[in-house]
Formats: C-alpha cells, structure tokens, sequence
C-alpha cells in the first residue's frame, strides 16, 4: 500500500518490450501515474523508490525473470505489501498456479484487453481503499477503546479504591460491611467486562505479548481456588480440585494469563451451574524439548450446550442459547479470549457438552520446564482439601504496612475523588501526601524545591499538559533532585500504554487504576522506603 501518496494513484509497468511499456502507458496514464521499468533489477529499484499502488510485472525478461522480481519485492519490508499483477504471454495453468502462489494478486494472459486491463487494476486500487478504510476503522476504534478505558477506570478506581479504604477498618457495622463487600464485588466485576472487552482488542490489534515468568505451582492453583469459592454463593455446588502429587513445584510461562484461562472456564461453569459439582483438573507432562505439556480441564454439572451451539461458542460477543440464559450476565467475550489465549501459548482448546447434563473443557499449553521436583502428596492433599496456605492467609489478612512517617509524596491528579484514593492508600503507611490538581503545579514544586519529596505519583491523563510531558518538563529542570526523583505512573489507560512505554519515558514504574494495593506496596518499598531512616 501506498505510503506517498499523490493525487492520483500510482502504477509501476515493467516489462522489456518497448511496445507493450507504450501501449500500458497509453492505457493507464489518463487515471494514474505511470512509472516504468525495463528489467527486474530497475522493477525492484522503482518499486523501493517509488512505493506504487500497484505493479504491473512481466515475467520472460533477460537476466531476472517475473517469477523471481516478485520473490524478491515480497521479501523486503518496503515493497511487500504492493499488489503484483503478473501480465505475461504464459498461459499454461501451472505458469498461472506457480504466480499466485509466489503472491501474485491477479494474472493477465497476453495479448491483453485495454478493458480487461484497466479492471484488474481498479479492482486492485479498490481493494488498497478498502483495506485504508479498514486500517482507519481500526485505529478509531482502537482510539474510542482507549479512551473508554480510561473514562472507565477513572471512575472504578474511586468505587474500588475507597470500599478498599473502608473494609480495612475494624470498627464497621456487620450490615454496612456487608454492602461495602457487594459495592467492591460489583465493582471488581464490572472491571473485569471492561479487561476483557480491552483484552479482546488487544488480541485484534496484535498487541497482547505474554510475559513469562517461574512460579510456583501450588501457589497458583491455590489463587484459583480461593478466587473461585467465592463464586459459589449459596449454590448446592461442590467443588472439586483433581490433581495429583506428580505435579511439578514450578513452571515457567505467563502465570497470570494461564490464570486468565482457568478463571474465564471457571466463572461459565459456575454461573451456568445451579447444582451439582464443577470440577477443574490439571496434569503436566514432559516434552522431549525440554517443556511440559500442561492439560487442563473444567467440568461441570450445568445445563450444558446444545450440539449446534458448540461451533459457536468462541466467537467474539456470543452467547449461546440467550433465550434461556437471559439471567446470566456477561460480555460473551470470556471464551473468545481462552481460545486466543491458549493459541498464543501453543496450544489449543475444546469443549464437549450433553444438553442438560453438563459441559466439560479441555485445553493443552506448552509451559517452561524448571525441574524435576514435584509437589508431592501432602501439598496435593491439602489442595485437594482446600487447605493450601490456609493458615498463611488467615496470618496475613491484612497487609502489614511499614511505617513510613519520614517519607513525604506528591500526588498530582486532575481528579479530587482520585486523589482521596490515593491520599487513603498512602496514609495508612502514615506518610506526608501533598496533592496538586495539574502539571504545572507539580513542576513548580519540584522546581521551587519548599518541600523535597521521596516520590512523585503521577496521573497520565491530565487535561493542558498530561503526566508524560510533565515528567519530560521536570527532568529538564536539571537539577539532581528532578532529574533523579522517582516518578510513578497512575494510569486508567490500560489498552495503549505498558511498562515499557513509561520506563522509555523517564517514569520509575507504573500502576493501574483502580490500584492493587500489593503492587502499590511493592513499588513503595522499592522506591520510597528507606530501611535506614527506620528505627
């Protein structure tokens, strides 16, 4: 596709009888601009140059043929999206077959029609307007998508953010407990239809990258349950874990995505379940190239799937049989994302249902070989038994926070209801939390240096001058202090933006909205405690 383009659209003709350049010339001059050439060496040369629309490519030429001109314009980055039509006096089908093999768009057998010509290269110049249509489309949507995540998650982060804030205190009435878990389960369910919608476009755009890491096993399939008892409510449901002692102590992949995987095939089971047992399972196995072959699956006592609603069950936005599942919410995005998920991973998914009775699913990953050892009996039983770090979680049920009354942040926010978050999330670990509403205020205190902070959080999103260019213009302060102070991110952003992306731009580290505690807390003792100022 054109990256130059002119007024009018552009062809390269390239053939070495003087004849046929003329008469292509005179066929096509009066829509487009024509570019010639007379061999393959100057067909390649124009083509990089020139970047046409499309190329109009004999193949019986002295010293490089057609065959091999095509070989090389769809090898190189420049020229290997431009539509060849191959126009040529071989008419032998297997020449034709051979053509569009090697990626030709169309095939035109000489002598040729005036007519016939100047319609297979408007079809061609319909298909390139067609797919910039498509490629514009797609950048808007993947423009409204990011900005819905953001005009989202702004909100959620206060809903999430400051029930967390309440049900860490001790002295909460047993009913307005009560709703506050309701507010924050809401609320953390709505955030999951807004990733998975995110997720979705994510997978679309070609931007989901799996980011593997070792993690232990056993810690794993315990998040899973303790997550997915819950989805249980007062349902007659019995929940059972089928693993075995042979399974290795840890692995290496995306962790949180296989998690992503096993939670989505989970959640269905749960909810189309009225009573019964869900069951997941898990075995792992060896592969001679020094990976294992994790298999999974999820069964379930629900209603099941009809034998003609099965084909449909992975495609984006459906749902099977809504007549009778009017009841049970969701986006119909949660399967789609399994399956595109387990095919990044290598691998693949189905599923097998009796209408009435159940469904059963079963997915296959390649995963990261660490070691021999194995989780062993007592691990498994307790799994099985749902006792895994039952004694840790109870131990651990509130984050032990350091006290960090020497420290002194700056929030900048354009959002007051944010910054009552963040001054609560903050707090609890009793240092000083100065706030400003914009990023001129924040630059003018780093520059007037009244107050020396530890850390900066800083939103992305700012109407007049957003996060990003205010961390740019308080680096180019220059002088120790804001060049060197850590600044982290607050981003609702989650489509566009990465890690990565805020690293490249002079940020320490970054943090989703609504806001994890425990990654909040990990970038706190990171990049704002300091174990020697603490007695």
């Amino acid at each position: 596709m054109s990256t130059e383009k002119t007024v009018k659209n552009s062809v390269l003709v390239v053939d070495d009888d003087i004849s046929n350049i003329k008469e292509l010339n005179h066929i096509l001059s009066s829509e487009y601009t024509v570019y010639i050439a007379k061999n393959g060496n100057d067909c390649i040369e124009a083509a990089e140059k020139f970047i046409t629309d499309v190329i109009l490519l004999d193949i019986i030429m002295p010293d490089m043929n057609g065959y091999d001109v095509i070989a090389i314009l769809k090898r190189s980055e420049i020229t290997k999206n431009i539509p060849v039509i191959f126009i040529t006096g071989l008419s032998k089908p297997d020449d034709e077959e051979k053509g569009l093999a090697l990626g030709a768009a169309d095939y035109i057998i000489k002598p040729f029609s005036p007519a016939i010509v100047k319609l297979r290269v408007r079809n061609q110049i319909k298909i390139l307007d067609l797919l910039l249509e498509a490629e514009t489309a797609n950048k808007a949507k993947s423009h409204f998508l990011s900005t819905m995540s953001h005009e989202m998650r702004t909100p959620m982060n206060v809903v999430v953010g400051l029930t967390d804030l309440m049900l860490d205190e001790d002295d909460l009435k047993t009913k307005l407990k009560e709703n506050l878990k309701k507010i924050n389960t809401a609320g953390n369910i709505l955030l999951g239809l807004i990733n998975d919608v995110l997720d979705i476009s994510k997978i679309e755009a070609g931007k989901l990258e799996l980011m593997p890491v070792e993690y232990e096993v056993s810690s794993f399939l315990n998040d899973i349950i303790t997550l997915n008892m819950i989805r249980i409510e007062d349902k007659p449901i019995t929940f059972i874990l089928d693993i075995s002692e042979d399974l290795p102590c840890s692995l290496c992949g995306d962790d949180l995505r296989v998690k992503q995987i096993i939670n989505n095939l989970l959640s269905n089971a749960f909810k189309y379940t009225r009573e019964g047992t869900v069951t997941l399972g898990m075995q792992c196995e060896k592969t001679e190239d020094e990976h294992v072959l994790m298999s999974v699956y999820v069964s379930d006592t629900g209603i099941g799937i009809r034998e003609e609603d099965l084909k449909k069950l992975f495609t984006d936005y459906g749902q099977v049989d809504t007549s009778t599942n009017r009841t049970i919410e969701g986006t119909g995005l949660g399967l789609s994302i399994t399956k595109r998920l387990t095919e990044v991973m290598e691998g693949e998914i189905n599923a097998e249902s009796t209408y009435g009775k159940g469904t059963t699913f079963r997915f296959h990953i390649r995963q990261g070989f660490v070691s021999d050892k194995t989780i062993g009996e007592r691990t498994a039983e307790n799994l099985r038994g749902f006792r895994y770090t039952e004694d840790k979680r109870i131990a651990s049920k509130k984050l032990i926070r350091a006290d960090l009354s020497y420290a002194k942040v700056l929030v900048v926010d354009d959002m007051q209801t944010n910054l009552d978050v963040a001054i609560g999330l903050l707090g609890k670990y009793k240092m000083q939390v100065d706030c400003v509403l914009n990023g001129h205020d924040a630059i003018d205190r780093i520059k007037n240096e009244d107050q020396i902070y530890d850390a900066i959080f800083m939103d992305h999103m700012m109407p007049g001058m957003d996060g990003i260019e205010t961390t740019a213009k308080i680096r180019a302060i220059g002088t120790n202090y804001a060049v060197n102070i850590p600044i982290i991110a607050l981003t609702a952003n989650a489509i566009a933006e990465n890690e990565e992306m805020f690293m490249s731009k002079d940020f320490q580290a970054f943090l989703a909205k609504p806001i994890n505690i425990m990654n909040l807390d990990s970038v706190i003792q990171k990049w704002i405690r300091d174990k020697s100022k603490e007695q």
